[in-house]
């Protein structure tokens, strides 16, 4: 049987995540659930996409019930609020990265989930996709690694009204906004599930007028190497990555959300070795996270929810020593 879902917001991201529902035979979203002045647009994608009911207030939403799980696609500031809500009225949660604006929130929120005996997920798509699994596999071939880097970088469609004073989320640093927290995230994930933990970290932005960072670069000390993350919500370049060691290197084409062409090079020197190809994805990139999550709720597999909490926790808790190491 599907994971049956209630989803709350109209944003960006969940338009996304919509319009690749048939991709999702593991999830059947029954509810949408947006701000009254959002409900129009609720009301066509539920239309769009055959979604039964909409609507305009979470507790009416979720004593209707007809869920077990809220996926909660709000903006970034109020993630917190909307997933403490969803988990108090007895609810597993999908909350969307940055899952919250701090390690204390995290942490708070997992240990309400406990006691309400619910599952509490982040949704990062990074971990979750059948390359990064080939990535996990392959990076031991390369040796000891002794240099990593990636580059994230779009610039926003908000990034215009942003610089004509017209207000949103995305560039507002009281919202949770910026680089560092959004894509970012990816490229933290993405080293962390492979290079572990920094012994020291520092964050290098550069700032708008109302000293949001609209782009940035993260530094992660390892003990025998560095790794280097870029994001720029204000200009665009090739997305990419790469992990090398003397045995070889991983690359990554794309974002670190996506992870759309993967290979390694192992062997050889200067320019030689053998490349191996990791085959594409079958699926849209949000498809694979939420199969595991509906797996993981129907299958009950703690050991597979401990390992998602020890990955968020662990990105939060490297955010947190970012923003404290933010280089002005």
């Amino acid at each position: 049987m599907p994971l049956k879902l209630a989803v709350l917001s109209t944003s960006r991201i969940v338009a996304e995540f919509m319009d690749h529902l048939a991709e999702m035979p593991e999830i059947e979203v029954t509810a949408l659930c947006c701000r009254p002045q959002s409900e129009a647009k609720a009301k066509a994608m539920a239309q769009a996409h055959g979604v039964p009911r909409v609507f305009t207030d979470e507790d009416a939403c979720y004593a209707a019930g007809g869920f077990e799980a809220v996926y909660i696609g709000t903006a970034n500031h109020l993630h917190y609020a909307a997933a403490k809500k969803a988990l108090e009225a007895g609810y597993h949660v999908i909350l969307e990265k940055p899952f919250t604006a701090t390690a204390a929130e995290a942490r708070e929120l997992f240990g309400l989930a406990d006691r309400k005996g619910v599952i509490l997920f982040e949704a990062i798509t990074t971990p979750y996709l059948p390359a990064y699994r080939f990535l996990q596999e392959n990076i031991a071939a390369i040796g000891p690694v002794r240099g990593a880097m990636a580059s994230f970088c779009a610039r926003s469609a908000r990034y215009d009204d942003y610089l004509k004073g017209i207000w949103n989320t995305t560039f507002d640093p009281a919202c949770n906004g910026g680089a560092l927290n959004d894509m970012n995230v990816y490229n933290l994930h993405y080293f962390w599930g492979l290079l572990g933990m920094p012994e020291s970290c520092e964050y290098h932005p550069s700032r708008g007028a109302n000293g949001i960072d609209t782009a940035g670069t993260v530094v992660l000390h390892y003990p025998d190497f560095c790794a280097v993350a870029l994001a720029a919500k204000d200009s665009e370049s090739e997305k990419f990555a790469s992990i090398q060691g003397p045995g070889g290197y991983l690359v990554l084409h794309g974002g670190t959300n996506s992870l759309d062409e993967v290979y390694s090079v192992l062997g050889g020197v200067r320019g030689g070795g053998k490349r191996t190809d990791c085959p594409p994805a079958a699926r849209h990139r949000m498809a694979y996270e939420f199969a595991e999550f509906a797996r993981i709720v129907a299958e009950k597999d703690r050991a597979a929810e401990a390992e998602a909490r020890t990955r968020t926790l662990a990105v939060m808790e490297l955010l947190d020593r970012l923003h404290a190491a933010d280089v002005q």
